[in-house]
């Protein structure tokens, strides 16, 4: 065990050392280049239009979002990073961080080389006082009213705005997205061929962490249900109870800020044909939101019509017992899909849509192109059901029977 700790932290180590630099195993320089000035002309126009002279960055997703995949965590359970970005409407870009992390973001992170400056302050704290970086911020800030994503005293908190321009996603950020739902999609199917009977949930869990973070991809969440408890529950936390037939894995994972989603179901033994009839009709309800999410169609409308494939199955009102999903970028989900809801969708927009029937769950990640949804998480060589929707063919994951 000891032996198998040290493998993972020296690997992780590895992995993590420059962060931004693993970006080129997706994307080209010069198309990182491309994407951080689309993003940082973004930001100039929302400073404009709400009137703002600069714009504080603190929350880990933003800062990947703004420097195109860097990572500011070190406090997993913060949402604020250990280091906050401010730009400024004349362009001028500081990063702010103390005298253990600047460093590192200058060169092993390349912030250096995107034209921020450093503005350090000493260690006393892992993180800089409110009241520091407050005054920091208002010196820095041309005199003006700034913005800031999380709260902070003498700034406007714009962090729903933000989310806005976001979207749609960059054709770099697409490629990414690409490559990231590919490996996760192949490393749940590997976790899935994996388990066996006997093992706990957390022993899963374990594995599953295990074969994610050993190639640079942090799980962001990790539900592990088993048997019963799937039938009993719709999030699934881990626990000590032993797997006797059927398993779930649902995974919500990271890299470059970039979240995936998805599940996968295993079954050990004969299939029963309750299961057989939940998960056809899952996929139909899946397959009608994944057909219905185009550009311009809202997250309401989308809804709707899930609730009506879930009628036509045999389901109503099974809706009502867990979220449906929702768009999906650099939070698990940026926004929840509910009946009447106005989000647009748009090209470069990315969904991830999650129906549940009491024991079985369908889960994927798509982005929204110009002719429709496109999938980036399959799994291959996973068993999957065609599902025809308006004329339009999809394949939705099975239950794999082991």
């Amino acid at each position: 065990m000891k032996n198998c700790l040290l493998l993972l932290m020296v690997v992780s180590s590895i992995l993590f050392a420059d962060t931004w630099k693993s970006v080129l195993v997706a994307i080209t320089p010069e198309e990182r280049k491309a994407e951080i000035a689309e993003k940082e002309a973004r930001v100039q126009k929302f400073l404009a239009e709400h009137n703002l002279s600069a714009l504080l960055i603190q929350a880990k997703n933003n800062f990947a979002w703004i420097t195109g995949g860097c990572d500011s965590e070190i406090v997993i359970t913060d949402s604020a990073g250990c280091a906050s970005l401010l730009i400024r409407k004349d362009g001028q870009k500081y990063l702010i961080a103390n005298n253990i992390e600047g460093q590192r973001f200058m060169i092993e992170q390349g912030l250096g080389e995107l034209g921020y400056k450093w503005i350090r302050y000493e260690w006393p704290k892992e993180r800089i006082d409110p009241a520091t970086l407050s005054k920091i911020v208002q010196r820095l800030s041309l005199g003006g009213q700034v913005g800031s994503d999380l709260p902070l005293a003498g700034t406007v908190t714009v962090g729903e705005e933000l989310k806005k321009i976001r979207v749609p996603l960059t054709q770099a950020e697409i490629k990414k997205y690409r490559w990231l739902g590919a490996q996760c999609g192949r490393i749940i199917g590997e976790i899935c061929r994996d388990i066996k009977p006997g093992m706990s949930e957390m022993d899963i869990a374990a594995l599953a962490d295990w074969y994610f973070r050993r190639e640079g991809i942090k799980v962001t969440v990790l539900l592990i249900g088993t048997d019963e408890r799937l039938f009993q529950y719709r999030h699934l936390p881990p626990t000590d109870k032993k797997l006797q037939k059927y398993a779930l894995v649902n995974i919500c994972a990271e890299k470059w800020g970039l979240i995936v989603a998805l599940s996968r179901l295993v079954h050990f033994g004969p299939l029963p044909e309750e299961l057989q009839k939940k998960i056809r009709a899952c996929a139909y309800v899946d397959a009608t939101y994944i057909d219905a999410s185009r550009p311009g169609a809202t997250l309401g409308e989308i809804f709707q019509k899930g609730m009506q494939a879930y009628a036509e199955m045999g389901y109503p009102g099974e809706w009502k017992n867990h979220h449906q999903g929702g768009t999906i970028g650099y939070d698990g989900r940026d926004q929840f899909a509910f009946p009447h809801s106005p989000v647009k969708l748009m090209v470069g927009s990315a969904c991830a849509w999650n129906p549940t029937i009491r024991g079985v769950k369908v889960e994927d990640t798509i982005i929204i192109g110009p002719n429709g949804p496109e999938i980036i998480t399959a799994t291959p060589n996973w068993p999957m059901i065609e599902v025809t929707v308006n004329g339009h063919k999809y394949l939705r994951p099975d239950i794999l029977v082991r």
